[in-house]
């Protein structure tokens, strides 16, 4: 029984507690109760004055095919949360504030953002016999991240073959300077999708540092690019491009640059990839088989068949 401080009590029984879906969340107090899955948390700072703003997460709850919302803690609550929050574990969430999502900050296309509030009681769900999705992404169509465009809509998944890196060749091993990277804050790929289209991807800011560090930390250049929740921009007319500013989110680049993805078959893919460097010159990046939402399980389990291992004509991802 939690006390608010004009004296009046608040239930948080399960069966006194009104249970709602992210659909139906509105602005301002709510005495009710979320269930969801956690698929990231991170913190998010002020990259000028650094200053830590609170912890940054992405949910999904169990509403027919699930519905993603972004929640918040401020800073002086996380420390309360952490130690129970752990990526793909369900939750209930009892009391919470329904907040404005600001649009430089959004990682999901709902208006409204969960915070935590004062009286806030997050409670993990084991055995939970409702369906709650897992993290995944799927591929898109030049013709969709063109579509997409400045609507302030879905984040999309970007996959495909890096062709160009600040303007050198992927080929010719890219260098790059971390100091005159800083400086510009930002690093323009060209990457190649599955139906052969070549899209621009700006990386910013935090992100643009760390690929750089990353990218230059393995012996074998990286060439596959997987990145999720980038923004479709508008540039020069008709031109377009994809953005990703860095939310704190986890960054690995290998053959694969994967952002936020931190699960046992993640870390084994990982390992995969750095034993078979030359899986990543044998994925055709022009032709995609499995449209539909893909996992990392699956993914894995894929470049573990005994094709992924036989030249690259044969190749299919």
């Amino acid at each position: 029984m939690a006390m608010k401080p004009h004296g009046k009590s608040i239930v948080s029984s399960d069966n006194d507690e009104k249970v709602v879906f992210f659909k139906d969340l509105s602005l301002g107090p709510h005495e009710a109760q979320l269930r969801f899955r956690l698929i990231h948390f991170w913190e998010a700072w002020n990259p000028l004055k650094k200053m830590l703003i609170g912890m940054e997460m992405l949910l999904i709850d169990e509403h027919v095919i699930g519905t993603v919302s972004q929640g918040f803690i401020s800073p002086g609550r996380i420390e309360k949360y952490l130690p129970e929050m752990k990526r793909g574990s369900v939750y209930k969430l009892n009391n919470f504030y329904g907040s404005r999502n600001k649009s430089v900050f959004r990682v999901a296309d709902h208006t409204v953002t969960v915070s935590f509030s004062w009286n806030s009681e997050l409670t993990v769900l084991l055995d939970c016999p409702t369906h709650f999705d897992a993290d995944s992404f799927r591929f898109h169509s030049y013709e969709e991240f063109q579509a997409n465009c400045d609507l302030k809509g879905d984040l999309y998944d970007v996959v495909g073959h890096m062709k160009l890196v600040n303007g050198q060749s992927i080929v010719e091993a890219p260098f790059l300077d971390e100091v005159e990277i800083a400086k510009a804050r930002r690093v323009l790929i060209h990457v190649q999708s599955h139906d052969g289209s070549v899209m621009k991807l700006y990386l910013w800011d935090q992100a643009a540092r760390d690929f750089c560090k990353k990218f230059k930390s393995y012996e074998d250049t990286p060439t596959v690019l997987l990145v999720t929740t980038v923004n479709t921009k508008t540039l020069g007319g008709s031109d377009f491009y994809l953005y990703y500013r860095y939310s704190g989110l986890d960054l690995n680049v290998l053959f694969a640059c994967v952002y936020g993805l931190r699960c046992p078959t993640y870390h084994r893919l990982l390992q995969l990839l750095g034993s078979n460097p030359d899986i990543a010159e044998q994925v055709n990046a022009e032709v995609v088989t499995k449209r539909e939402t893909m996992t990392i399980g699956e993914i894995f389990s894929y470049i573990e068949q005994e094709s992924a291992k036989v030249p690259v004509k044969d190749i299919r991802l």
